[in-house]
């Protein structure tokens, strides 16, 4: 194996993990140069390696999206072997990070207690729907019913009618990168300190904390926070408007900006009136605004009136989708995508969503090791690397 680099160069990460809240913060870590051991079951592996469909050819977009840069191993956590030989890569760990159902793996002798017990400085982070404690701890918690219970689909999608998900799996996402955070503080803490740490992270509380502003806007006017599709409570415009060749983001944030914007699309007499004066004015009367805009605006050329306005300081966007992104000019200064050859497919792979520079002279980010094809295919390596038997 080629030494990794980064930041975090030389830290092992034993990872008992599978479909996407902790893989994506494992990812984090092993992109800064952490040694990613993820453990797999015998045959299938993480199960989302099955997560395919036909036109797919075998290969599942959940696990190639979350597991590069990790090293693959195979362990039979109901073999007394093979549990022997996962505590002992336990005891040469810094961290461990698992996302099993709170319990499983306490029970095959794994948890944080005794792991600890015979690795005192280790970070150990447990990543569940619910959290290792409560009366939600024993539930199932996908992504789809933590948005749910959580709170975020009670304002996303057209109306309390029709509701919607966000289109990725945002708080499984969001909970990884949660405990990304907590291990690398937890690692700084050990290094002052010599001692290890607990983090027990809940998809359900990240929920919750990201609700905050809805939370507060409830507590203050009693009013409860419902969908406005694209809309935003507090601001308008600011949602997606039609024009004649195709959709536009426009989001207005203040009164200046309000004024500089009736000006481009020469509507100056929205700024004067009294029901438009102030943006709790346009919210209240938020549908008899968009009865003057939307008219106006499908006049325009999408491009034009996103480089109009653009020139102007305002706020707005496309609306792409994936092949858009793909090719985006501003994706493709910051080399973001990577070209990869996997099982015989050429394809632009996302890559680490920063970029750190060291002046005067940027280093280029790394080679990306792809994901493993085969589960269980670097264990000899890491085996022998770790000093396991």
């Amino acid at each position: 194996m080629t030494s990794p680099t980064g930041p975090l160069a030389g830290l092992k990460v034993l990872a008992f993990e599978h479909a996407w809240a902790a893989p994506y913060g494992t990812m984090m870590l092993a992109d800064m140069g952490a040694d990613v051991a993820k453990v797999e079951q015998p045959g299938l592996g993480d199960h989302v390696r099955a997560w395919t469909r036909n036109d797919l050819q075998g290969l599942s977009p959940h696990f190639l999206s979350v597991n590069r840069n990790k090293r693959s191993i195979v362990i039979d956590l109901k073999s007394a072997d093979g549990l022997a030989r996962a505590r002992a890569l336990a005891q040469r760990a810094d961290v461990v990070v698992e996302n099993f159902s709170p319990g499983t793996l306490a029970r095959l002798g794994l948890g944080y207690d005794a792991v600890s017990k015979d690795n005192p400085a280790v970070v150990y982070c447990s990543v569940s729907g619910f959290g290792t404690s409560g009366p939600y701890r024993d539930r199932r918690a996908y992504d789809l019913l933590v948005q749910a219970e959580g709170g975020l689909m009670s304002v996303t999608g057209e109306s309390p009618q029709r509701l919607a998900k966000v289109g990725v799996p945002v708080v499984d996402i969001m909970a990884a990168m949660v405990a990304a955070f907590a291990v690398v503080c937890a690692v700084r803490e050990r290094e002052q300190h010599g001692r290890g740490r607990h983090i027990d992270v809940a998809m359900l509380d990240v929920a919750a904390s990201v609700m905050a502003f809805n939370v507060f806007s409830h507590a203050i006017s009693g009013e409860v926070p419902r969908p406005l599709g694209t809309a935003h409570p507090l601001l308008a415009p600011y949602e997606i408007y039609a024009t004649r060749t195709g959709p536009v983001a426009i989001a207005i944030l203040t009164e200046a900006h309000w004024a500089t914007f009736c000006g481009v699309i020469e509507r100056p007499d929205l700024q004067t009136r009294p029901d438009f004066g102030t943006a709790p004015m346009r919210v209240e009367h938020r549908e008899r605004l968009n009865a003057e805009l939307r008219p106006v605006l499908d006049g325009w050329d999408q491009t034009e009136l996103i480089d109009t306005l653009a020139r102007h300081g305002l706020a707005c966007a496309h609306v792409n989708d994936v092949p858009a992104i793909v090719g985006h000019p501003q994706l493709a200064h910051r080399g973001f995508f990577a070209d990869w050859e996997l099982a015989g497919h050429r394809m632009a792979a996302p890559g680490a969503p920063w970029r750190a520079t060291a002046s005067p002279d940027p280093t280029p980010p790394a080679a990306d090791r792809l994901p493993a094809e085969k589960p269980g295919e670097d264990t000899d390596e890491v085996l022998r690397d770790w000093g396991v038997a």
